[in-house]
């Protein structure tokens, strides 16, 4: 249980209220320095507007607790695994820096109204192989039980190579369109979208809409990229984990010991924040990565965004 609930059930809050300047997946920065105003006029595309900063992270331990809760058993009747300590690190650092999951829209800065981090898939391990992605939204007070829970849910929706769903099903309907209507399709959906006059449907079912978007290249053992941050959606930073390795480092005794890492690269939207803010965010998510036991409880506050 979570609180008062089961593992993984969403959480129903009441609705925010909106203002006429405000879009239906977020609400417009009024307090925020007025460079960062201008900004957005200045860089236009997050093309324009990508950071990108590279990390090493020690996992030793993180293996040791994965171990542990495999021989005490999970309270949701199945194991972790590291990729639940990553999405459940980034829903835990959104609830605490909520600044990272703003998002720049029609030049304006917005403060989204949900934790969406958008997740690809590979069906089949081959070069033909199919691939999907799928978006889980989760609420800010979500422990890494309820992240792993609604994290193995869509997995298995969606791991059938013979099931679309419903982002593939779109996807390949527009794709039998002709090309000139296809242009004309995207075009529009992105005008509709730079205005806050999109369809909600079209933003639910889209992965370029969301906080965060992840992808695991550990599972085709690559290193990890520098991914783009698409120019089309609302995505404002794109995480890149590679396969872990083990390597020799010296211990404080001056012994020689073993342990295991994993390379992560980060994109983000620099004109959502300044470095500093930003920087202390992406160290915060860290910081719940190698201590995956902070997730186990809910966080005690769930800070707002001040700039609203």
């Amino acid at each position: 249980m979570s609180g008062n609930r089961e593992y993984g059930t969403p959480v129903r809050r009441p609705k925010l209220r909106k203002h006429w300047r405000d879009r239906y997946d977020g609400r417009r920065l009024m307090h925020t320095d007025t460079f960062f105003t201008l900004i957005p006029y200045i860089m236009s595309t997050r093309n324009d507007s990508e950071v990108g900063a590279s990390f090493k992270i020690d996992i030793t331990n993180v293996e040791r607790y994965l171990r542990k809760k495999r021989t005490e058993g999970s309270p949701i009747g199945q194991d972790l695994s590291f990729i639940d300590i990553v999405m459940a690190s980034i829903v835990r650092m959104i609830s605490q820096k909520p600044y990272v999951n703003r998002f720049i829209a029609g030049h304006k800065a917005y403060a989204r109204d949900e934790v969406s981090i958008s997740l690809a898939i590979k069906k089949d391990l081959s070069v033909e192989g199919t691939q999907t992605v799928v978006k889980m939204v989760y609420d800010p007070s979500d422990t890494i039980f309820d992240v792993a829970v609604r994290l193995q849910k869509e997995i298995e929706r969606n791991k059938d190579i013979r099931t679309d769903n419903t982002t593939d099903s779109f996807a390949k309907f527009v794709n039998h369109l002709p090309t000139g209507l296809i242009r004309f399709v995207i075009g529009t959906i992105k005008w509709l979208d730079f205005h806050g006059w999109m369809p909600q449907s079209i933003q639910r079912l889209s992965p370029f809409h969301c906080s965060i978007f992840v992808t695991a290249m550990g599972s085709i053992n690559f290193a990890p990229i520098y991914h783009h941050i698409y120019n089309f959606g609302t995505c404002s930073g794109f995480i890149a984990y590679g396969p872990k390795y083990t390597e020799r480092v010296l211990a404080k005794d001056n012994s020689i010991v073993e342990r295991k890492f994993i390379d992560f690269k980060i994109v983000g939207d620099e004109r959502i924040c300044d470095g500093f803010g930003m920087a202390s965010a992406w160290k915060e998510m860290l910081r719940y990565i190698q201590h995956p036991e902070l997730l186990e409880s809910p966080p005690e506050t769930l800070e707002e965004d001040h700039g609203i």
